[in-house]
């Protein structure tokens, strides 16, 4: 299906090269010149993304892009900006106003329209899968509503529809892989009363095979090691009939029989298939049931709901990972650049980001907590793109101006990540990594407790590597003398993270300027 992209340039140039370049990839196009225009043409051709410059008549692009986001909430249009600036402000500002990426002019055909195709592609994913969801509760609501006509009363430990419904719901609202498979596997043995539950599934889309990803009382370091085709065997008969099958089955081919029978002798009865878009992305295993007797038809068809809603769960999960890596990818490319400005902080980031991740591991942070922090850290400095290079490499003393500048950066930072969804939690660590415990840091002036455990975290380990490294008015610290910089700081430093740290360097796992 032909795809709508409208550029928006004053260039009559620039437009010309790009439509004709779309046209003949099989685009269809629609030009603006003026702020104004592209918000009118944006209205009249519903576009399925926008090239968009920041410099135009009537509305700068950065306007245009914040009507465009305010008009229009129900529908994730991608809008890559182009610029001939490079200026902090103006990347700043791209990420703040929820554009997607920043290409600066002159580009080359070939990487603007592979970053377009890319976007597409997320976006017709996404499209789709939500689609797939209001399918699902759909099919979910009309069995409720079949249920109520014909009275059934399916018999305890079984889901009422209105309770699959809901469940369907929860799957499809989690992102976390390890968290739905967990569910999916609780789910299917409280329901059914079953021994053993397991999915074998895969999240990269070219693979060729899926391998154990999960489940319940089975014996997960033996399946850990296998794989199954999703060319051959189980999986081309699952994908044929879509239905449940039984491994005991008599019609089933030779390569089917020989997995069949592998797979029975970890007590599993019973296999059916996760399904998007005609590709079979997993399969779910179950055993016997617990009582000895036979699965009903209802049974059989609850189990069919649940194992659907969690297919779409799980390519919800995989495409907003997809999502997320993009965006990453971006990030580092902007993290880089920072580093590339100032000549004294090359591989800051990256150790601060370590310091932070080891930190929140040796204080047994959870999963979630651990992933914020990580990426807190990752991102801590981005607000620096703000900051002009003449100022991050200044040898001497920084005037007031100047100082007013860089103190600027964690609000910033803040404000370029804050329309990244999966980068919400996140927000807070970069805004607040230059707090103190005194109420004396920046750029809130919290106190104590007001500061987050994760910004507190941040906090050590980016002093600590800032201590540790070279500056271009001192030598960089010892480990030791960094240690006791940071005791000694107590109005600043969570002593309890201190701790952490210390305990880190003493197991040998930071070894950066080792004394």
């Amino acid at each position: 299906m032909s795809r709508n992209i409208l550029v928006v340039d004053d260039d009559p140039n620039v437009v010309e090269i790009l439509t004709e370049s779309l046209r003949g990839r099989g685009y269809r196009t629609e030009a603006a010149y003026s702020g104004e225009e592209a918000v009118e043409k944006y209205d009249s051709f519903q576009p399925d993304l926008v090239v968009l410059d920041i410099l135009l008549p009537n509305k700068n692009g950065f306007e245009v892009c914040d009507e465009i986001r305010a008009r229009d909430t129900h529908r994730d249009v991608p809008i890559i900006i182009i610029s001939a600036n490079s200026i902090p402000d103006s990347m700043v500002r791209v990420f703040s106003a929820g554009a997607q990426d920043y290409i600066k002019k002159p580009f080359s055909i070939k990487e603007i329209t592979a970053k377009i195709e890319n976007f597409l592609s997320q976006a017709h994913k996404r499209k789709d899968l939500r689609e797939q969801n209001l399918l699902l509760e759909g099919e979910v609501l009309k069995g409720q509503e079949d249920y109520v006509r014909v009275n059934r009363s399916l018999k305890k430990k079984v889901l009422d529809m209105k309770t699959l419904f809901g469940l369907s719901q929860d799957l499809n609202k989690l992102m976390d892989p390890e968290e739905l498979i967990n569910i999916l596997s609780l789910t299917v043995i409280g329901q059914l009363g079953i021994e053993s539950v397991s999915l074998f599934y895969t999240f990269d889309e070219s693979s060729p095979y899926i391998s154990y990803a999960g489940g319940k009382g089975t014996q997960k370091g033996i399946l850990s090691s296998i794989r199954l085709s999703r060319e051959v065997g189980l999986s081309m008969e699952l994908l044929k009939t879509q239905d449940i099958l039984a491994l005991s089955g008599g019609s089933l081919s030779e390569a089917a029989e020989r997995e069949a029978q592998f797979l029975r002798n970890f007590g599993f009865d019973l296999c059916f298939p996760l399904i998007v878009k005609s590709r079979l992305t997993g399969i779910v295993f179950i055993g016997k049931k617990m009582n000895g007797q036979d699965y009903t038809s209802e049974e059989l068809d609850l189990f069919k709901s649940i194992c659907n809603s969690a297919a779409t769960g799980l390519e919800n999960a995989r495409l907003y990972s997809e999502l997320q890596n993009t965006y990453l990818s971006t990030i580092k490319v902007l993290v880089s650049t920072i580093e590339a400005k100032d000549t004294y902080t090359c591989g800051h980031t990256e150790r601060v980001a370590d310091y932070a991740k080891m930190i929140a591991e040796e204080m047994d942070l959870s999963k979630k907590d651990r992933e914020i922090v990580s990426f807190g850290a990752a991102l801590h400095d981005i607000g620096k793109l703000g900051v002009y290079e003449n100022i991050l490499n200044k040898p001497g003393a920084l005037t007031e101006s100047e100082w007013e500048i860089v103190r600027s950066h964690p609000e910033v930072g803040a404000n370029i990540i804050k329309n990244m969804k999966f980068l919400e939690a996140a927000c807070d660590l970069v805004r607040h990594h230059h707090e103190r415990l005194d109420g004396k840091g920046y750029p809130d002036g919290l106190k104590g407790n007001e500061i987050s455990l994760g910004a507190r975290i941040v906090a050590v380990a980016d002093s600590f590597d800032a201590m540790t490294s070279d500056r271009p008015y001192r030598q960089a610290y010892t480990t030791r003398e960094a240690m006791m910089q940071l005791r000694k700081q107590k109005d600043k430093f969570d002593q309890e993270i201190v701790s952490y740290l210390e305990v880190l360097v003493k197991k040998g796992k930071i070894l950066k300027g080792i004394d």
